[in-house]
């Protein structure tokens, strides 16, 4: 089944903020719908953030090793 990206993307932002509020909503701290389900209209865009922003940083990392001229400490100690 070859489902666009879009629609790849709007189905993974809705299972992750509907898993939200199940959690909120049966965690057993006693939650009503109505706090679960405004908080995962919170949450739900702070995760996708975090994920975006995870990828990011290991993205520029990955970068940084390339083009690093110098070798590693642990590359040095090994000669």
């Amino acid at each position: 089944m070859d489902l666009s990206k879009r629609t790849k993307s709007v189905s993974g932002v809705a299972a992750l903020y509907v898993l939200g509020v199940l959690v909120l909503r049966y965690a057993g701290s006693g939650t009503s719908w109505w706090v679960a389900l405004s908080a995962g209209a919170v949450l739900t865009p702070l995760a996708l953030w975090m994920g975006w922003l995870r990828s990011r940083l290991r993205e520029q990392a990955a970068e940084f090793g390339r083009r690093r001229t110098r070798p590693w400490p642990e590359e040095r100690r090994r000669r």
